[in-house]
C-alpha cells in the first residue's frame, strides 16, 4: 500500500479485502492475517481500524442496507406515485445485487456469525428495507394500480426474485446488467397486475 494512503483509503481497502477473504473462506475460517496481507499492512495494524473480526463483519452487512435505504429515500423524496416508487426501489435493489455480488453472498451466508446484538440490528434493518417495498405495494393496491391479495407475501416473493439474480447472473453472459434490470422491472410490475413502465436508462450507482 502506498505510503501516502489516507486512513479512509486504508479502511476502504480493509473492507474490500475482508469481502474477498470472507467470501472465499467463510467467516470462521477467514483470518485477519490474510486480510492484512491483501491490504499490505501487518496484522496488528488492523486494530487501528477495526475493533474485531466480528465487528468488521457487522459493518459489511450493515453498510449496504443503510446505503440502499438512504438511496431509496433520497430518490423518492416527495414522490407519492407507487409506480414510480416501485421502479426506483427495483433499480436500487438490482444496482446493488448485480454489482456487489460478493457482498450479497456474505450477507446471505454469514448473518448467523453475528453476535446477538449485531444480529438483531441487521435483522431489524432488513425488516425496515422489506417494509419499504411492502408500503409501495399496499399504496398501489389502495390506489387501484396494483393487485396483491396478500401484500406481505407478495413483498417477500418479489424480494426473493429480485435478490435471486445474484446467484446466477454472469456479467459476461447474454444479457447486460441494464437489460437484466429492465427484465426484472417488467416481471415485478406484471406480478402486480400492472403495465410495466417504458424502458428507461438505468445508471449504475457510482462507487463512493
Amino acid at each position: 500500500m502506498p505510503a501516502t494512503t489516507t486512513g479512509e483509503e486504508t479502511e476502504k481497502a480493509i473492507r474490500e479485502a475482508a469481502v474477498r477473504v470472507i467470501a472465499k473462506h467463510g467467516f470462521q475460517a477467514a483470518s485477519l492475517r490474510e486480510i492484512a496481507k491483501e491490504v499490505g499492512i501487518r496484522a496488528p495494524s488492523l486494530y487501528n481500524y477495526i475493533k474485531s473480526k466480528e465487528k468488521l463483519l457487522y459493518e459489511l452487512l450493515r453498510e449496504p442496507l443503510t446505503a440502499m435505504i438512504a438511496e431509496y429515500r433520497t430518490l423518492t423524496e416527495g414522490v407519492t406515485d407507487p409506480v414510480t416508487r416501485l421502479q426506483i426501489f427495483t433499480q436500487v435493489h438490482l444496482n446493488f445485487h448485480l454489482h456487489s455480488r460478493l457482498e450479497v453472498f456474505i450477507g446471505n451466508m454469514e448473518l448467523r456469525s453475528l453476535s446477538g446484538p449485531h444480529y438483531r440490528t441487521i435483522t431489524a434493518l432488513r425488516e425496515d428495507y422489506t417494509r419499504l417495498l411492502q408500503q409501495i405495494i399496499e399504496d398501489g393496491v389502495k390506489q387501484g394500480v396494483f393487485t396483491a391479495p396478500e401484500p406481505r407475501v407478495v413483498t417477500l416473493v418479489m424480494l426473493g426474485m429480485l435478490s435471486g439474480v445474484n446467484n446466477w447472473y454472469k456479467p459476461d453472459g447474454k444479457m447486460s446488467a441494464e437489460q437484466m434490470m429492465q427484465l426484472h422491472l417488467d416481471l415485478a410490475f406484471r406480478a402486480l397486475g400492472a403495465q410495466p413502465p417504458a424502458a428507461a436508462k438505468v445508471a449504475r450507482r457510482k462507487a463512493a
